[in-house]
């Protein structure tokens, strides 16, 4: 497992329903990799922030800033990718 193959899970591994293999290694890398758990706890807490809220209308260019944010962010080499 490394980060990349993570994020691919990081949905069904949230929502519990990620087969055990997947989850056992996704779990291992998590012990090491400071980011990834960084990214699973953020995201749970948005979830859990934002569950029963009303949707809130993004400028379609803040969003497009964005994923442009995220994808660059990711594409650049990190520990224990």
């Amino acid at each position: 497992m490394n980060c990349g193959r993570l994020l691919e899970e990081l949905n069904l591994y949230i929502d519990g329903s990620l087969e055990k293999k997947l989850c056992e290694q996704l779990e291992y890398h998590l012990k090491d990799c400071d980011r990834c758990r960084v990214v699973i706890d953020t995201t749970r807490k948005t979830i859990t922030l934002y569950r029963d809220q009303d949707p809130i209308e993004i400028p379609s260019q803040v969003r497009d800033r964005l994923h442009q944010a995220i994808r660059s962010h990711w594409k650049q080499p990190h520990k224990n990718s």
